[in-house]
């Protein structure tokens, strides 16, 4: 799939300008459909209506941090929404967190800032059923 025009893409985190940057790094990617969610409790509510091809998620989010919302993602009642690939947004990298999203079985972990160069290298991976190494290099 070398086209990811038109996918659906939620994109979670608790500050509005890393949204706001997070969706320019996407336009500058391909044309995709986007949604936004504040906190893990919104996205949760939204990953049902909106139903993403993929969910961009920041970790640390005040109320319900994202991998909380991964894990809950996980163990939802909805079969689809479970297998719904999630790439970790974060400026965090310790072992123990990237250690900790990769038991939930996340698309991808890149570190912040994120350049389109290589969140589109994540979104190919996924969509061509390749993996990009947990680094955050493509």
């Amino acid at each position: 799939m070398n086209d990811l025009a038109g996918l659906k893409i939620l994109v979670v985190d608790d500050e509005r300008f890393m949204r706001m940057t997070i969706k320019a790094v996407l336009r500058a990617i391909d044309r995709f459909v986007v949604a936004e969610a504040e906190d893990g409790d919104v996205a949760l509510d939204l990953v049902g209506s909106f139903k993403p091809d993929v969910i961009l998620c920041d970790i640390a989010m005040p109320r319900m941090g994202g991998l909380q919302f991964v894990a809950r993602l996980r163990s939802g009642p909805d079969a689809a929404a479970r297998l719904t690939p999630v790439l970790i947004l974060t400026g965090r990298a310790d072992e123990a967190t990237v250690l900790d999203a990769a038991r939930l079985h996340i698309g991808g972990f890149v570190l912040k800032p994120v350049s389109p160069k290589l969140l589109g290298a994540h979104l190919h991976s996924i969509f061509d059923g390749r993996r990009v190494m947990p680094s955050g290099v493509a």
